[in-house]
């Protein structure tokens, strides 16, 4: 998976269904948006593009361009049904998050206490333990895929290097996944120490995640995640399968030959086993639900606590500080979902084709829409104004108004008559001939207004 590497110089450091919005920007920056997403189409030969923004629970823009069917010339639109592949992690993931809060498991249960078929060898030939959690974060020492897809990779390269007639991708069936996993030897050591954003990407891990989550909740994978996180959060037009039917249409993938200059359709892809791990499809619409509920403070599916845990550990997130991403790809589909937990603004962009840059068109989103949520500069002193209490003492201090500049009683008589001096956003300083000074860090709260102080490595609440 390509790394995403934003380069923004303007960057500082039940859940309600998501409603159009204007706020934060103008018919400018649309425009802009919405020439990014044929620009971006057209560069990467997509027969489609679709993009939705959102900022907490609403949905800011969205836009799309092109066909979800080239023959029948079917527009894509924020409702299309795309594969969503390896963006079902997430799905995944809070699945297992829901389990951990019900205390149905626990985050260092062995796998093999679940999945006994499971053997856990080292290359050396030695069973360990593998624990539910290094699974979910990629740290187990799994290689990428299992021995058992060995016939879904050589009907992939045969199609793409040979352009040999594939009828249909399968990925393996139950039994034989299971079968390989009593082979299956670990290609690096658990919890390897690697860059934060770099992780030993396995699908093994959350097909086998998966695998032990159905015996913990004793229901299908499909079951659950559409009855207990789609219907939950009113992901209506999402849920578990990959191919397209009458009942339940499906955007056609297809890759496009640079020799011939045009498209051709790709094969219908078949999760199975691998369902836990790329076996989804869901629309721009709905990811923007999903989205919003991670910026939620009334989150129906999990708690603030799981929610910060998933982010922070990297449990079905992919970690790029100040981003959190994970992308999808196969044949015919490429996807991806970002989101800033700290600004809660995310985007979703969904394509039909094989090949697809996203860190360009991340660059271009995020350029425009980030300076309109990042933090302001501060220009109204007071907010600071108040009575700073220390959390679990006795003590208190002021911080007060005086013919336009800020002071404060902490350390009076070391700093008679000395002004509080901003040193950056939120940050402020008391500073004495001699240079000595004293730091203060103000931390506003989810809607801008100073709740707490870090004053002398303590933390005082604002009365």
């Amino acid at each position: 998976m390509k790394k995403l590497l934003f380069n923004i110089v303007l960057l500082m450091s039940v859940v309600t269904q998501p409603t159009f919005a204007q706020h934060g920007i103008n018919d400018s920056i649309r425009n802009q948006l919405e020439i990014g997403i044929k620009g971006f189409k057209e560069r990467y030969h997509s027969p489609s593009v679709v993009l939705a923004i959102v900022h907490r629970d609403s949905i800011i823009f969205s836009g799309s361009d092109g066909f979800i069917d080239l023959d029948q010339k079917i527009p894509a639109t924020i409702d299309s049904k795309y594969q969503i592949q390896s963006v079902t992690k997430l799905f995944t993931a809070t699945m297992f998050m829901q389990l951990w809060q019900k205390k149905l498991l626990t985050l260092e249960d062995d796998v093999r206490k679940y999945v006994p078929e499971f053997t856990g060898l080292t290359l050396k030939g030695r069973a360990e333990a593998t624990s539910l959690l290094e699974l979910a974060t990629h740290t187990s020492g799994l290689p990428r895929n299992a021995p058992s897809e060995f016939e879904l990779f050589k009907d992939a390269e045969m199609l793409t290097l040979k352009n040999r007639e594939v009828k249909s991708l399968h990925s393996s069936h139950q039994s034989t996944f299971l079968n390989a996993l009593g082979m299956i030897r670990k290609e690096y050591p658990n919890f390897e120490y690697l860059p934060i954003d770099q992780r030993h990407y396995s699908n093994i891990g959350y097909g086998l995640l998966g695998l032990a989550l159905e015996r913990v909740a004793k229901t299908s994978y499909a079951n659950y995640i559409q009855s207990t996180i789609c219907h939950n959060l009113g992901l209506d037009n999402t849920g578990v399968g990959t191919v397209s039917n009458e009942e339940n249409r499906i955007v056609q993938g297809y890759r496009y030959l640079n020799d011939q200059k045009d498209f051709v359709k790709t094969p219908d892809y078949y999760a199975n086993a691998m369902t836990p791990a790329s076996g989804m499809y869901s629309t721009a619409r709905d990811l923007a639900k999903f989205i919003s509920a991670q910026f939620s403070d009334k989150n129906v599916l999990l708690s603030e606590k799981s929610i910060r845990m998933m982010q922070s550990l990297g449990i079905g997130w992919q970690r790029n500080y100040p981003y959190l991403r994970h992308e999808g790809a196969m044949l015919g589909f490429r996807c991806e979902i970002v989101i800033h937990p700290r600004l809660e603004v995310g985007w979703v962009i969904l394509t039909n084709t094989t090949d697809f840059e996203f860190n360009r068109f991340d660059q271009y989103i995020s350029s425009l829409i980030l300076p309109a949520y990042a933090e302001a500069p501060i220009t109204d002193q007071g907010q600071y104004v108040g009575k700073y209490s220390l959390v679990g003492g006795t003590e208190s201090i002021d911080i007060y108004q005086k013919e336009g500049k800020l002071y404060t009683t902490y350390l009076a008589d070391s700093f008679p008559n000395t002004t509080l001096i901003f040193s950056g956003n939120h940050t402020m300083t008391l500073e004495d001939q001699a240079g000595k000074s004293v730091r203060f860090e103000f931390i506003p709260d989810r809607n801008g207004k100073i709740s707490l102080l870090n004053l002398n490595q303590l933390m005082w609440q604002k009365d």
